[in-house]
């Protein structure tokens, strides 16, 4: 097992930095995901973790071993990358056994681990076809095979399910959790998929312009998002301008009360709070409907709205609701729940404990 270590980690192309002393420990054994959109940093932080990219400036630690500068091939990594990277002309078996070749394992040795590697990830009897012979899912299976065969101390995972279809994305997650999980191996998975991140890993890394926005757990990230960044990335949030009125900063504990418009909303401080403006995040299925003139429940802030549009999701019905005090906000609630149709007018809900404020 292996932690690994980032110590004031500086990474340059050119004269852009685009990770600036990163400070960071990925626990021995973890499945830890680096989430964000695309040009954020996260692919350079794992090509830098993998040796591909030398830093300008910090330093890797694997354990209590520095390997800032050990190069790529003796770092003792597994790579899955997004699009499989197989010789072609090559079978399945010999792909898989290129690892165990290049660091001499011997001959002998070699097929009953090729063998157990490709019954680990469900591709025993395959070893002799080509890759142009397997579906996406197979091939990314063998990319898989190929680099957990040679007992890497970490694995490293760029986008390597992105190129998948949605139900076949679902199946392959599902799998590497289970293997890295019965492995125990550590692992930094790439992703811009908030689902993925959020089904998959133990702690989520949110990058933003090459910088950490959010570290947690998934739920904490979900459910106690720091930003309007990581409250809106993962997951669907409504994010409504309020303002801070100066009586509200005295108030006991974590409550507040602030303006939505006119109406004032009841929530939880989330960040510091100034006189001014900041904003409420509360996620679509925490906001409720009601008809108006409906009894109230009283830990609710309720706004008046007019249903824009209701659309039947399957499990869930969302509606779009625009609020009397200007702006929109989204809701997702049980299909088998009365749904509400376009021009009704509604109490639009807003939980107190669920309705997030932070500064702006």
């Amino acid at each position: 097992m292996t932690a690994i270590h980032l110590d004031q980690l500086t990474v340059k192309y050119g004269d852009t930095r685009v990770i600036e002393g990163m400070d960071l420990t990925i626990h021995d054994g973890e499945f830890f995901t680096l989430l964000g959109p695309s040009g954020c940093g996260k692919t350079t932080l794992l090509r830098t973790i993998a040796g591909f990219i030398s830093p300008a400036g910090g330093m890797i630690a694997f354990d209590d071993r520095d390997v800032t500068n050990v190069p790529t091939y003796r770092r003792n990594i597994g790579m899955v990358f997004q699009d499989y990277a197989l010789f072609p002309d090559k079978t399945v078996t010999t792909n898989v056994a290129y690892g165990l070749k290049a660091r001499g394992v011997e001959k002998t040795r070699i097929p009953g681990l090729v063998d157990d590697a490709l019954e680990q990830v469900g591709m025993a009897g395959y070893g002799n076809r080509l890759p142009g012979a397997l579906s996406g899912g197979q091939r990314q299976r063998v990319s898989l095979a190929r680099a957990l065969v040679i007992r890497p101390s970490v694995l490293l995972m760029d986008e390597p399910l992105s190129n998948l279809d949605a139900k076949l994305r679902v199946q392959i997650r599902e799998s590497i959790s289970d293997l890295q999980r019965e492995l125990g191996i550590t692992t930094v998975f790439v992703t811009h998929d908030q689902e993925e991140a959020l089904a998959m890993s133990d702690r989520i890394a949110l990058f933003r312009s090459g910088r950490i926005e959010q570290l947690g757990t998934p739920d904490e990230m979900y459910r106690e998002p720091l930003s309007t960044y990581a409250a809106d990335f993962i997951g669907a949030a409504n994010v409504l301008p309020v303002t801070v009125p100066d009586d509200a900063l005295r108030e006991s504990g974590d409550q507040v009360t602030v303006m939505l418009g006119e109406h004032p909303l009841r929530g939880r401080r989330q960040t510091e709070l100034a006189p001014g403006d900041a904003y409420a995040i509360v996620r679509p299925e925490h906001v409720r409907l009601s008809a108006a003139g409906a009894p109230l429940d009283p830990l609710t802030s309720p706004v008046l709205g007019e249903v824009v549009r209701r659309q039947f999701l399957g499990r869930v019905q969302k509606h779009s609701v625009k609020l009397a005090s200007g702006g929109h906000v989204e809701t997702f609630e049980p299909s088998a729940s009365p749904g509400f149709t376009s021009g009704d007018e509604v109490q639009v809900l807003f939980p107190a404990a669920d309705t997030l404020v932070m500064a702006s």
